[in-house]
């Protein structure tokens, strides 16, 4: 009752606003070019008024609003022509991948894609090969390495400098400790990083060539000039700056799209939304600071992120939640209480999960609560198993003359210790732990993602991999607006808006010098709106 009386009320001004969005459209009438500048990175917290103030005029856009704003350029039938301009990008692989699937889109929906850029890398390139038309500067160059590795092992050298790590890993393939045990890879260990290599490396080509194997050859090369790949046919042509971008086209206002999108969805009495939740999990996982409960960039944190989740779980407006993961691992104590957290998440509300970089070991661990998972096809996933290093630094001790002594010791506590030997009692037991925690993953995998126990031995053992559907290790490929389709299919199809959970600013991340000064700083919570895709709202938030 009270919303119908609160519409009615701001009728006259939803009015005067459909004047508003009609009388912007006109004069945009005889155009059909849009120009877009790709932003050299993304924002990834939420920031205060106050901050935004501190930094000037700088600005920045989440990912989630680039993707959007894509979307709408593809289904608006105005724009013919997206014009694109590609500064020096510092974005991940998968962001690139995502960005080049959606502008993949806007081509096959029958628009032309010119794009001109200066200098850049493998990702730059990535984005050039789906343009209709592609030109560089004369004076243009690339730098290209595409997937390979070359880790170093320190395994010998602390050795000889007395230090003795022994590792317990739950499989051959869990080769983190390997690093500094040994003085090469094992050959399973070897194995498995050159098949995942290789996979990774076959997509990035056949995205590059279209399936042009003539190709492939012009991209080992570690430096590529605007010459270089016009002779082979990857660019169309080499222009200026000013030549490419001329004056004499019809240029569409920068805020045509979301003006358009926002005529389409109007309606005099606005539709009551269902709130869809994007929280971004990015980090290593750990239990961090029990009396800090803000959560920060790059970070996974139990004792913040678990009131996050309570939080959504208790808030009734939200109907699904969409975890955004890029995790390498971390603790498997906080993992497990992480993923208890998400399954009583699910009692209320539909929980899926998007895969970006890397979602491995406690990533994909905590992962398996979700309902349903979308993953990039570059992402790095799979790890699943358990690993735990001990060093043993009493021949470094003596080697400077240094001595401890065990007084009332007793069974196991050498494995607090980095100055005694491990009983054989010790190994047994820590041998135990690896395989108890093991098994916990392994049924977790198995609970989340309907795979028989007896199987898991084929996917787990510590095994990295690109994500396949074959194997049920996640349920599709795809970026996260694919995600996010699946979850309004999943509510009915209905209208949704979108609030993304960003973790608040913290100058101390960027500035480390600044972190004793800066501990106690508090960011007040504010919240902007931009349009979306059809039926589709966002909303930057950050939920304390």
């Amino acid at each position: 009752m009270f919303r119908i009386l609160f519409s009615l009320l701001f009728l006259p001004f939803r009015i005067l606003y459909l004047v508003y969005l009609r009388l912007s459209l006109v004069f945009q009438r005889g155009r059909d070019v849009y120009e877009l500048e790709m932003p050299s990175l993304f924002e990834d917290s939420y920031k205060s008024f106050l901050v935004k103030k501190f930094q000037g005029k700088e600005e920045t856009i989440t990912r989630l609003e680039l993707l959007i704003l894509l979307k709408t350029i593809e289904k608006n039938p105005n724009i013919k022509t997206l014009d694109l301009s590609l500064p020096p990008l510092e974005w991940t692989l998968s962001e690139f991948y995502e960005i080049r699937h959606e502008l993949k889109a806007i081509r096959d929906s029958g628009k032309t894609i010119r794009m001109f850029a200066k200098e850049g890398g493998l990702g730059t390139l990535l984005l050039l090969s789906v343009a209709t038309e592609r030109y560089l500067a004369p004076e243009s160059e690339f730098t290209v390495l595409l997937p390979s590795a070359e880790p170093m092992f320190f395994g010998k050298f602390l050795k000889n400098w007395g230090i003795e790590v022994q590792a317990f890993a739950s499989g051959p393939y869990k080769s983190f400790a390997e690093s500094f045990t040994r003085g090469e890879f094992s050959k399973e260990a070897r194995k498995n990083l050159e098949s995942l290599i290789l996979n990774l490396r076959g997509v990035i080509l056949e995205a590059l060539t279209g399936g042009n194997q003539s190709l492939e050859s012009l991209f080992y090369k570690p430096m590529l000039s605007a010459d270089d790949l016009l002779s082979a046919g990857f660019i169309q042509g080499i222009k200026t700056e000013g030549e490419f971008f001329r004056e004499d086209r019809k240029l569409l206002s920068p805020n045509f799209p979301l003006l358009y999108q926002s005529l389409r969805e109007f309606s005099l009495l606005p539709k009551r939304k269902q709130e869809v939740v994007i929280l971004p999990l990015e980090g290593g996982i750990t239990g961090g600071e029990y009396l800090h409960k803000n959560r920060e960039n790059g970070k996974i944190e139990a004792f913040s992120l678990i009131p996050t989740l309570k939080a959504l779980g208790e808030d009734k407006k939200i109907k699904a939640v969409i975890l955004e993961i890029s995790s390498p691992g971390g603790s498997a104590f906080y993992s497990e209480q992480i993923h208890q957290e998400i399954l009583e998440l699910k009692k209320t509300k539909l929980v899926t999960a998007y895969f970006k970089d890397t979602v491995a070991s406690g990533g994909y661990y905590i992962a398996t609560a979700a309902d349903y998972i979308t993953a990039s096809p570059v992402c790095i996933t799979g790890s699943i198993g358990a690993v735990s290093i001990r060093a043993n630094l009493q021949k470094l001790y003596k080697k400077f003359h240094l001595n401890k002594e065990a007084v009332g010791f007793y069974p196991f506590r050498d494995i607090h210790s980095e100055f005694q030997p491990l009983s054989k009692q010790s190994v047994q037991y820590l041998e135990s732990q690896i395989k108890k925690i093991e098994s916990l993953f392994y049924k977790r995998v198995s609970e989340g993602r309907n795979i028989p126990l007896e199987d898991l031995p084929k996917i787990g053992m510590g095994r990295v991999y690109l994500p396949t559907t074959e194997n049920k290790i996640v349920d599709s490929l795809g970026g996260l607006l694919d995600a996010v389709n699946f979850v309004k299919e999943k509510l009915g199809g209905k209208a949704i808006y979108l609030t993304e959970e960003l973790p608040a600013y913290n100058l101390k991340n960027k500035i480390p010098l600044l972190g004793g000064l800066l501990a106690e700083l508090k960011l007040l919570e504010s919240l902007g709106e931009v349009s979306l895709l059809s039926h589709t709202k966002l909303h930057w938030k950050n939920r304390k």
